[in-house]
């Protein structure tokens, strides 16, 4: 895998070619991120039960918007005590809409059938 100069995998980062209004959007599921931790927590953990997957430790997420001041290379130097907002990336669908990223999302009928599998064991 390669690296940006910036320490972020090009993987991650944004498809080239969108169009420039996508930074707004990116800026904008950062404040809505920091809310939704904070005064949404409910929300936040039905969205996480549903996420599948697994970080791929590539940092696109350390770069939305702007580059994280705590990105190191290619981790993050605060990694243990990162915050919350970080911790619950993704929160849902939408901060995955121009992003790769090793999560995605089942459908809450889906989530549920999973679980009766799993009971059935």
């Amino acid at each position: 895998m390669t690296h940006s100069p910036e320490g972020v995998c090009p993987e991650a980062t944004r498809p080239a070619g969108l169009p420039w209004w996508v930074w707004f959007y990116d800026f904008w599921g950062k404040i809505r991120r920091f809310f939704l931790v904070r005064y949404r927590k409910q929300y936040v953990g039905n969205q996480l039960a549903l996420r599948r997957g697994e970080c791929r430790r590539c940092a696109g997420c350390c770069a939305i918007a702007f580059k994280c001041p705590h990105l190191s290379g290619h981790s993050c130097a605060i990694y243990e005590t990162r915050y919350r907002q970080c911790r619950a990336f993704p929160i849902d669908e939408r901060d995955l809409r121009y992003r790769h990223c090793g999560f995605h999302f089942a459908t809450p009928e889906a989530s549920g059938a999973e679980a009766r599998a799993k009971d059935a064991r």
